[in-house]
């Protein structure tokens, strides 16, 4: 037993490895990647836990491709410039929102913007979901 209460205290990295597989059963990957990469650092002996990070970021990347659709098309804004404070956007979400200017594509946004392509195609898919940006037609 553990604490003044008299209950017993869980491993830490057990606690968040079963939760990361409750989401993974219910296919939020992005939730069970959250949790796996809470748990790597905690139990770096657990070599397993980063091939199971590289596992999910993949996946994340085929279903942001998927949202995204053909990386030649072309983002845009959905209201105007000014108006985007309000979404109390992070850094790196702000600044990929200030490379969008309606002519340059995707692909191309990934090659400027400097980032790991992961990040990058996170925040688009996200700035697409949240309906700041679409798809120039």
């Amino acid at each position: 037993m553990d604490g003044e209460d008299g209950a017993w205290s869980e491993d830490p990295v057990a606690a968040l490895l079963r939760e990361a597989q409750a989401h993974l059963r219910a296919e939020d990957y992005e939730g069970a990647l959250a949790l796996y990469q809470a748990a790597a650092p905690l139990a770096p002996e657990q070599v397993e836990l980063e091939g199971y990070i590289d596992l999910l970021r993949s996946r994340l990347v085929k279903i942001y491709r998927e949202r995204i659709g053909d990386g030649a098309q072309v983002p845009r804004l959905l209201g105007p410039a000014d108006q985007i404070t309000r979404f109390n956007l992070p850094a790196d979400a702000g600044f990929v929102l200030s490379l969008i200017d309606a002519k340059t594509s995707f692909d191309e946004l990934l090659s400027v913007s400097g980032m790991e392509p992961f990040e990058a195609l996170r925040i688009f898919a996200g700035l697409l979901d949240a309906r700041i940006i679409e798809v120039a037609t």
